[in-house]
């Protein structure tokens, strides 16, 4: 199958691949040699024999290592020693997760999608481009005598929130979930590695870091890479029960967290 990756955490995959293989590869050759014979036949009353000729040819090609091939061979280790990898294939959530431990890679098929509070505090969310967008268009929407939102904030409040958000450098989180199951998938997203947009039915994979069972909550943003507050304002923030209506700022379990390797359809 080709695979369009929205996400490949290639700096993750090398460490993974390497333990597997025993190092990096960067490059292999690839010879093709073909072989054949040709026989030519005389007249037997004349030379009494026949003769043959053979011939050879030999195709060379070097081929660099790539992510998207590395990730191949990753999971054709992972069909071939699951149980050595500690790969777990995803296909009946409620049973296939609640065997999950940590470090147990999982792939799972799921809905994707960015919390709106993480859309609205990470540095590349879209309230950021919202906010930005705002800022160059009020000005001369107001110079023009354009009729204008008297509750959208003034171009002061705007520079000062988008400060404090360049400030937080929030990185983006992605979830995971389905119709079919009360289970959710969570996890950091490096934006460096990130190929497309965040939303849509996917296939995700990656190691789990965190197991929340029933009944347990982690607020999105006390995440790894949030870099919201102090540890111990977030430890705080996770031991708070969700407020009623606060409920889509948190990852609520049953859930994984993982340390997520790749995104694809």
């Amino acid at each position: 199958m080709l695979r369009r990756f929205v996400y490949l955490d290639s700096k993750a995959l090398n460490a993974y691949t390497t333990a597997l293989e025993g190092g990096l590869l960067t490059e292999s050759t690839r010879r093709v040699t073909s072989t054949g014979e040709g026989a030519a036949h005389f007249d037997a009353k004349l030379v009494g024999a026949s003769g043959g000729r053979s011939r050879e040819s030999e195709d060379a090609k070097t081929l660099a290592d790539t992510a998207e091939a590395r990730f191949d061979r990753l999971l054709k280790a992972a069909a071939q020693k699951s149980e050595t990898v500690g790969w777990i294939e995803v296909l009946q959530p409620d049973v296939d997760f609640d065997a999950a431990y940590i470090g147990a890679m999982v792939s799972w098929e799921c809905d994707i999608f960015v919390p709106e509070i993480v859309q609205t505090l990470a540095r590349s969310g879209e309230f950021v481009d919202a906010l930005g967008m705002m800022q160059k268009m009020l000005p001369a929407a107001r110079s023009l005598g354009l009729e204008t939102d008297d509750d959208l904030p003034n171009e002061t409040e705007m520079s000062a929130m988008s400060e404090l958000l360049g400030t937080l450098n929030a990185s983006l989180i992605a979830v995971g979930d389905d119709e079919d199951t009360d289970w959710k998938v969570a996890g950091h997203i490096d934006e460096a590695f990130l190929f497309g947009e965040l939303d849509g039915r996917a296939r995700v994979v990656g190691k789990v870091s965190r197991v929340l069972k029933e009944g347990q909550w982690r607020p999105f943003t006390t995440f790894p890479g949030m870099n919201l507050g102090s540890r111990e304002q977030r430890r705080k923030l996770e031991r708070q029960r969700p407020k009623e209506g606060e409920e889509d700022q948190y990852l609520i379990g049953p859930a994984l967290m993982l340390d997520i390797l790749a995104i694809y359809r």
